[in-house]
């Protein structure tokens, strides 16, 4: 356990929850879970588990922060945010508020903008990998730019997996192909519409 994490009592940690500027015209974006919001499972279903803050300049922690307590049974720390199925698990462990609906078929209602859990958390997955292969290498670009800015791993995440909803959905609705240097290039004008770091603490 590191020394910053020791002693940290379940529930407490880097778990702010971002907020996001409205959808973006054509399409759809990575809706956020509103600071304060309700959570949307049982008060006896609540999990005791906690992550660090991601370590600057370290790639791994950025896609997956140190875990810490027990998540479904699981003891967090024994999982290898390298190993696919380990990883789903703590990305799921990141977002508790959508336990009670993440293997269910329904769309959830969060800060009155509809949001499908599934996808939610399968992008954070992506952008995930993209930390973790470093590729494109514009991905863990983008996070230590936006992080110099003052922004939040969450944040930092919503941001970047934004974009990858976005090319998912310009995919499944108008067939276009994959555009490494488009992305690229919309990586490098992050933030873009999101409020500055200090309006989402």
């Amino acid at each position: 356990m590191s020394p910053r994490s020791r002693g940290r009592p379940p529930g407490r940690g880097r778990r702010q929850q971002p907020r996001r500027p409205g959808p973006r015209p054509g399409g759809p974006h990575l809706a956020a879970v509103p600071a304060g919001g309700e959570p949307l499972r049982n008060e006896e279903e609540a999990t005791d588990c906690w992550f660090d803050d991601p370590e600057p300049g370290d790639r791994r922690s950025w896609a997956i922060p140190r875990a810490h307590g027990i998540y479904q049974g699981l003891d967090l720390e024994l999982l290898d945010p390298g190993d696919e199925d380990d990883r789903a698990l703590l990305i799921e462990a990141l977002h508790l508020e959508f336990a009670g609906a993440l293997h269910g078929e329904e769309d959830v209602i969060v800060g009155g903008q509809t949001v499908n859990p599934r996808v939610h958390v399968a992008m954070h997955q992506v952008v995930a990998n993209q930390l973790l292969a470093d590729d494109p290498p514009e991905t863990w670009q983008t996070v230590q730019r936006l992080a110099g800015l003052g922004y939040d791993w969450h944040n930092i995440m919503h941001m970047i997996a934004s974009l990858v909803t976005e090319d998912v959905y310009g995919a499944l609705t108008e067939h276009r192909q994959p555009d490494p240097a488009a992305y690229a290039q919309r990586l490098s004008e992050l933030p873009g519409d999101w409020p500055p770091p200090e309006t989402l603490r």
